[in-house]
């Protein structure tokens, strides 16, 4: 959205178009890239995958609520959907991957079995 429509996306949260969303539209393909190449990689890959979106969007979420205390933003794209995923997809992706290191996957043994 940043950067093919950033100026639609710039008026959802409530702020100025700025050449800055590109930047974070390429940030955000390049963890898009990490997270395929951690899908079928090792436990390390998926904690890196998680760690560096994690950052991002904690740390964008704090610059919401600095806007929504400064300045009053309430739009939809500044307090709303967005500041929940922000605060919440990083909770999930690391209980996700804790389960997952917690209850490894095993393959099926015996008869019945799928090769």
């Amino acid at each position: 959205m940043h950067v093919f429509f950033g100026d639609m996306a710039a008026q959802f949260i409530g702020w100025a178009d700025s050449p800055f969303q590109r930047e974070v539209g390429f940030a955000s393909l390049g963890f898009a890239a990490v997270g395929f190449l951690a899908f079928r990689g090792s436990f390390d890959m998926r904690v890196a995958a998680i760690t560096g979106p994690a950052c991002f969007l904690l740390g964008a979420a704090g610059g919401h609520i600095i806007e929504i205390v400064r300045t009053g933003d309430f739009a939809l794209g500044n307090a709303g959907v967005i500041l929940y995923t922000g605060l919440f997809l990083p909770f999930i992706g690391f209980a996700l991957l804790w389960l997952k290191h917690r209850h490894p996957y095993q393959a099926a043994q015996g008869p019945m079995a799928m090769n």
